[in-house]
């Protein structure tokens, strides 16, 4: 592995559009706040640099870890071995054509939503609490509010294997919180989404009463990783959680959120150990009171052996 990594860096190293970053901590690149470190992180900002790396690590022995603004993932202690690509940093744009607002991966939802507003187009508001990256969001069919990025996005151009591809709506398999390139090793590149027209104004107005809401009812400034378990059918984690008595439950300085009990909030410095010890005791509490399975919402990334 290690011959092989050197031998990564060495084709990588001097690629134009492209930042290479070795032993790079990856705490520091998510919400959580939590994460060993990448033996090589790299940033494209570019399309062409990202693709030139993916055609560059082709033999390599694991495939690249793609990561965004690392809203929804719990990275290990001991961090990735290998390579992450980071593409909310550098793939960045928006263009709007008629009803359909087009964005590059690496735009925040925050500013696609109110790109949208500014053009007079509605539809996307549901989105405009979501942190998060566009390309994680079409990746992870993000959704709140009874919206979801299904009922919007007309198609998404993904980086794989060197090559661009397109996925129209249906080829991108969209079910509840997933979606087909779950499962590819690639990178979205670039999105887009039809809308109605709408009111600026009244847009705009939905866009604030959707995020006051979200920090009166989430821990918008503590460290968490979003939601950690999907909605189960007919109920809301969240609920729970609290009825099984873990709201406020702490392990270390991971603990459960007294705001909302369906985010692990991070108090200073948690580690993944004890954020996934954490997950573990609510499980079995929550299956031992109501024999509901929570299935967590949040991605793990890297190393497995010593968390």
């Amino acid at each position: 592995m290690k011959q092989a990594l050197l031998a990564a860096r060495d084709r990588l190293r001097g690629q134009a559009g492209l930042t290479l970053l070795e032993h790079e901590p990856l705490a520091p690149h998510t919400s959580f706040g939590i994460g060993g470190p990448a033996d090589l992180l790299l940033i494209p900002h570019e399309i062409p640099a990202l693709l030139a790396a993916q055609r560059l690590l082709a033999d390599f022995e694991s495939p690249p870890v793609y990561l965004g603004l690392g809203t929804n993932v719990l990275i290990s202690d001991a961090g990735i071995r290998g390579v992450v690509i980071k593409v909310a940093q550098g793939l960045v744009g928006l263009a709007v054509d008629g009803p359909v607002l087009t964005a590059a991966a690496g735009e925040s939802l925050q500013a696609v939503c109110h790109l949208a507003a500014d053009a007079g187009l509605a539809g996307l508001e549901f989105a405009g609490g979501i942190p998060g990256t566009m390309g994680g969001a079409v990746l992870m069919n993000a959704g709140a509010h009874g919206g979801e990025m299904a009922q919007v996005v007309e198609w998404a151009e993904v980086a794989l294997d060197g090559e661009l591809q397109r996925f129209d709506r249906e080829a991108l398999q969209f079910g509840y919180r997933q979606s087909l390139l779950r499962s590819r090793s690639g990178a979205v590149v670039r999105a887009a989404v039809r809308l109605v027209p709408g009111s600026p104004e009244v847009t705009h107005q939905r866009l604030y009463e959707i995020l006051e809401r979200r920090c009166a009812r989430q821990p918008v400034t503590q460290r968490s990783a979003g939601c950690i378990f999907k909605r189960p059918p007919g109920d809301f984690a969240g609920r729970l959680v609290e009825a099984a008595g873990c709201k406020g439950l702490r392990l270390g300085d991971a603990a459960i959120s007294t705001k909302h009990a369906n985010f692990i909030v991070n108090l200073g410095n948690a580690s993944a150990r004890e954020v996934l010890a954490l997950i573990e005791t609510v499980r079995e509490r929550v299956y031992d009171q109501f024999g509901v399975s929570l299935e967590t919402e949040v991605c793990w990334l890297g190393e497995s052996d010593g968390v």
